[in-house]
Formats: structure tokens, sequence, C-alpha cells
């Protein structure tokens, strides 16, 4: 298009190469014309064109554009206007004012969101720290009720202590009338029913903190089943429901802790007969070879609870409002829940029967840790100690027992009740319990678990492990009714454990028990010519202390200066240490234990029948052989010669 026609061309992007040819308006010699052009936007200067008259542009920029052109005639007279041609490359549609508009508007869209997001999610995230805040200010608010209840638990079990003992005492009396047995069975029952409770909360508090270890043990499930099913009969019959169990006719046998098993079924049976109407059942579902866990149903018709309740019934203290009348504490199912659990299986309510409540208990019949057990398996005077300060009521002729009690109540109890049997030293916590012995001759340790300073766990290890000690039998007593409470004395070497509340016959029966063991064994050591001194050791440190001063012994057996003070010296122990070591394990004197050693050495060489008795006699520290017969028959109930000829006959 000729710039005559038009001052102004508008082109689309994709047109954008141009190309121009352009004359002047002289004919005379047109070959000496001259041209110069200049576009403005793109050049910066003028430009003169060759002798070919033609303009051209590659693909220009989108943009506004001015073509300039003058030119010459032959003489060179340069035309004084110029020739303009504006030339507008319009932009693709993706980079007009309207398309940046819109990336501004999406652009602005997009951040305008982010930004809403972001308070958003700062919103959610502070609902959400809100919302745990809450919750663990719930969850210590929760915690401390149970840590309440639990610490309340405890001190009950102290007091119900000092009721049980004399209750059983009484009722073990039968000169009582019928109405005081009567109203002392009555007490009885509530103490019971007071134990139960407080075992029930502080295993639900154990349970839930997963302190409460199990140990699976090989189990006959039906057996378990059965006897728990047994002891809740008359609870069943005295309300008049039908209760029954169903059993497969072939035994069950799975891993599970006995005990936590125990409280599982002994909750959801007591569970079903106290919300029963007409009728409470047990059942175990057959199972076969292939089965990873068993399943134990327990129904009853009572009010059926709904889907609205079937959870919450597992929560702590959660109650149905129609249930409220019956008695309970809402932590018999979440502590059967979490023993489940605890078992790697569940407890859930079924409601496969709209006209009875079915509680489906579901357990691994093997673990990852089992357990199969084939079964069930004095020289000088003595005091008496009352807290520490010395009394003057003593009987030699009576055992020495140290009380180790920080409760006052119980301290005094017990004192009274075996103060009658046995001298009795108290103590109101570990470190002065060692304090005590280390000045009296004790044979037993009655001792509490939880005191303060230091408690009767690490009482029993120190005296295990200490050789002044280590011969002395220990009992502990304790609130703690866990495996592994009972364990953990054991371990450390204690010789008996019994929980709290106790039988007063049970604890007297014990302690003789343990008294009487020890005698039999010192007495036939005494008895018998040829038994080793290791054999009246009870553990480790005892049978090395035996060992160490039968070789001293042994070595200067023929010396008849052997005496205490020689004694004590070799052995790198005090007199008074010595005396009352000896004494706790043989019942002996050192001379007495020095003079039994003589005749133990000389029964072993009699027995060899290489020497005359004359000889043995010399060997062993005797100088006057009579004295030698005389001690060697007092002791062991034969002369030598007799010993002698009972060992030709094999008789010994």
């Amino acid at each position: 298009t000729s710039p005559i026609y038009t001052k102004r061309i508008k082109l689309p992007y994709d047109r954008s190469s141009l190309a121009f040819e352009v004359a002047a308006l002289s004919y005379v010699i047109p070959e000496m014309n001259r041209y110069w052009y200049r576009m403005d936007g793109i050049d910066n200067h003028w430009i003169a064109l060759d002798s070919r008259r033609k303009i051209v542009y590659s693909k220009l920029a989108p943009g506004h554009y001015v073509l300039r052109i003058k030119g010459s005639n032959n003489d060179q007279v340069w035309n004084g206007r110029e020739t303009k041609l504006k030339i507008d490359i319009m932009p693709p549609w993706w980079a007009t004012v309207w398309a940046y508009l819109l990336y501004g508007a999406v652009l602005a869209a997009i951040s305008i969101s982010l930004f809403r997001y972001y308070h958003l999610a700062m919103d959610e995230k502070n609902k959400r720290k809100i919302e745990a805040i809450e919750i663990g200010k719930e969850r210590e608010i929760y915690n401390a009720k149970i840590d309440f209840f639990t610490n309340v638990a405890h001190e009950i079990r102290t007091p119900l202590t000092l009721i049980k003992m004399p209750l059983d005492k009484l009722l073990a009396r039968k000169n009582e009338d019928a109405e005081t047995l009567e109203n002392l069975s009555m007490i009885n029952k509530n103490a019971n029913r007071l134990i139960d409770l407080t075992n029930q909360l502080l295993d639900f508090r154990k349970a839930e903190a997963n302190n409460f270890s199990l140990n699976f043990t090989k189990t006959d499930i039906n057996e378990l089943l059965g006897d728990v099913f047994a002891t809740f009969r008359p609870a069943a019959e005295q309300k008049n429901i039908a209760y029954k169990i169903e059993l497969p006719r072939i035994n069950l046998q799975a891993y599970v802790d006995i005990e936590a098993c125990k409280k599982i079924i002994s909750n959801l049976i007591n569970n079903a007969i106290k919300y029963a109407d007409k009728q409470a059942a047990v059942r175990l579902l057959p199972f076969n070879s292939d089965d990873l866990l068993f399943h134990i149903e327990f129904r009853n018709d009572g009010l059926i609870i709904g889907e609205a309740h079937k959870d919450k019934i597992f929560e702590p203290f959660y109650r149905q409002e129609a249930n409220q009348k019956q008695e309970g504490t809402g932590i018999g199912l979440p502590l059967a829940r979490s023993l489940a659990e605890l078992h790697k299986g569940k407890l859930e309510l079924k409601h496969k029967d709209l006209q009875q409540n079915i509680f489906l208990l579901s357990l691994p019949i093997h673990q990852d840790y089992e357990m199969d057990l084939a079964g069930e398996n004095r020289d000088g005077s003595y005091d008496y100690f009352l807290n520490g300060q010395a009394n003057a009521i003593t009987d030699p002729a009576k055992p020495f027992i140290a009380i180790v009690e920080d409760n006052a109540e119980i301290l005094q109890y017990l004192s009274k009740e075996l103060s009658e049997s046995y001298n009795i030293i108290q103590a109101m916590d570990g470190q002065q319990a060692i304090e005590l012995m280390q000045l009296e001759n004790v044979q037993l340790v009655i001792s509490d678990i939880m005191m303060p300073v230091m408690d009767g766990i690490e009482l029993c290890r120190r005296m295990k492990n200490d050789l002044q000690f280590s011969h002395i039998p220990i009992i502990l007593l304790t609130a703690k009714n866990s495996i592994n409470a009972k364990i953990e004395g054991l371990e450390v070497g204690a010789d008996a454990y019994i929980e709290k509340p106790f039988s007063m016959e049970h604890l007297v029966a014990q302690i003789a028990n343990l008294l009487n063991n020890r005698n039999i064994i010192k007495e036939y050591f005494a008895r018998s010519p040829l038994t080793h001194l290791k054999g009246i050791a009870f553990s480790n440190p005892d049978k090395e202390f035996l060992q160490e001063l039968n070789t001293i012994i042994s070595e200067r057996i023929a010396d008849s200066n052997l005496n205490v003070d020689l004694l004590s010296s070799l052995m790198n122990m005090s007199r008074p240490t010595l005396y009352r070591k000896i004494k706790g394990i043989s019942d002996m004197t050192p001379n007495e234990q020095i003079n039994l050693s003589r005749l133990k050495s000389a029964a072993e060489l009699l027995a060899k029948n290489k020497y005359k008795i004359n000889e043995v006699a010399d060997m062993v520290g005797y100088s006057v052989p009579t004295n030698f017969s005389r001690d060697f028959q007092k002791q062991f109930g034969v002369s030598p010669t007799q010993y002698v000829n009972q060992l030709q006959k094999g008789i010994l």
C-alpha cells in the first residue's frame, strides 16, 4: 500500500515481516537519485539505501513504529519533506492489555487464596494447639483424679490391714455368740469388698499406664474359665437367675497371663450377673488348630446397651443412667479391655442379638514371649528394741526378729502379736534396720517394701549382698499385688513374699516354717559326721564365707591354740561380727564351730581307714585322746570306734 493513500498500517504479530520499494519523482537520470530511511523504534540513525531501492524488516516485534524516508534528485537536491508511514504491529492475544489484566487478576486471586489458605491453616493449627492443650489439661485432670484415687487406695490398704488382721483373729474364735459372729462376718465381707475395689483400682491404673507387665504361661482355658465361673455361682443363685457355661469338649491350651485373664473374666461375669434380669451365660466358642485367636462370649438379658453407648461403657467411671441404682465403680469394663489389649487381644460389645448384651473377648492363642511351666511350682545380754530404744524385756531362749515398717500402727500390732514367741526389734526404715542388726543377732527380718530412706527391696538387696547379714531370712510385706512386684522381691533374695492385707496366722506360719527349716538343716549338719560346712549356706556370700572359714580352720586344725581371736584376725573380721555371723549361720559360737570342724575333719580321716584313732586325735589338735573320744560321741552319738565299725559294715 502506498503511503500516498494511507498514513498508518496495522499488522498482526504473525505478519510482521515488511518490505518496501521507494522511488523519487525525478526522471532525468533516475539512477543518480539517492534515498535515506530510518525506522523509529529500531534504527538510531539514517541509513543510505543502495541501488536496489528496497527496504526490508523481518519479524518486527509488537509495537509502534514510524518509517521515515527522504530522497534527492540526480543533482543531489534533497526533498525537504519526509515521507512517513506509521506501522502498528499488534501483539498476540496473550500479550494484550486485557491478557495482562487477566494475568493480574489470576495472580491476585492466587495470592488472595494463598493468603486465605495460610490464615485458615494457621487458624487450624492454632485450633489444634488449643485442642491439644485442652486435651492435655483434661488428661492432667484425669490423671490427677486417678492418681488421687490410687493414692487413696494405697492409704486405704493400711487401715484395711489393721482391720483385717484382728478381724480374722476374732472370727477364728469359736466361743462367740451367733449374733456376734454374724456381725463379724458382715464386717469381713465388706472388708473383702474394699480390698477387691482397691485392688481393681490399682490394677486399672497399672494397666492404663502400661506398667502391668504380663507373663504368658501355657494355660488350660476350659479349666480357668470353669474355675472363675464357679466362684460366681453363689451370686447368680442369690439373684435367682439362670446361670450357665458352655465349653467345647476339647480343652483349649493357650498362652495367657493367668492372673490378668482371671481379672478380665471375673469382671465380665460379674458384669453379666449384676445387670441380668433372668439369665447370664458364658460360652467358649469352638476352635480349631489353625485359629490364631480364641473367643469367649459373655451374655446377659438385662437392659440392652444401645449403639450410642457401646464404646462409652469402656470409658473409666462411665455408667448408664438406667444402671445408676446398681452398685459399681465404672472401672471393671475399662480394666478388662485394658488387660485384653495388653494380651494383644480385644474386648467389644456385639449386637448380633437384640434381646441380649453380648460381650466378645478375643485373645491370641500364642504370644511373642511364652513360658511353659511343667508344674506349680549367745554370749552377753540382749535387749528388746522399740524404735531403736532399749527395753529390759528379753528372753535369750527366744529367736530375735526384726520388724521393719514405717506405719507405726502396723509395727505396734505385729510386735504385740509376735512378742509372745519372739524377741522383737523394731525399725521404721531399712537404714535403721541395718544399724540395729549390726548390734544384735537377728534370726529373721519382716519388712514392708514401700518405706522412706531405704525401702524393703533395697534392704533385701543390701542384706543378701552383705556378708554380715546374708544368712538372715527376710519376709517382704507389701500392698503391691502384681506378679512383677513378687518377682522383683524374690530376685533380690527374699525368702517369702506376703501381700497386704494378710492373715496373721499365715505370717506366723511362714515365720515358723523358715526358722524350723533352717534349724533342721543346722541340726542335720551338726549331727552328720561327713556333711560339709557349705551345706548350711543359703546364699553365695554365705557359701564363700564358709568355704574360707573351713579352709582357715583346716590349715590350722592341728594347732591347739586356734581360738576366736586368731580366727577373727585371719578372717579379717571383728570378734563381735564373726560371732554374729557364725551364730546366725550355724547356731554355734565360734569356739563350738572350731571344735565341730575338728571333729568333722577327724571323721573324714577315720573314713579313709588309714590312721588309728589316737593318730587322728593328734592330727586334729587333741592332745588327750580320751577328750577326743568324749567330744566325738557327744557330737555324733557314736564313739570313734563304733563309727569306724559302722563305716566298715556299710551302715553309714
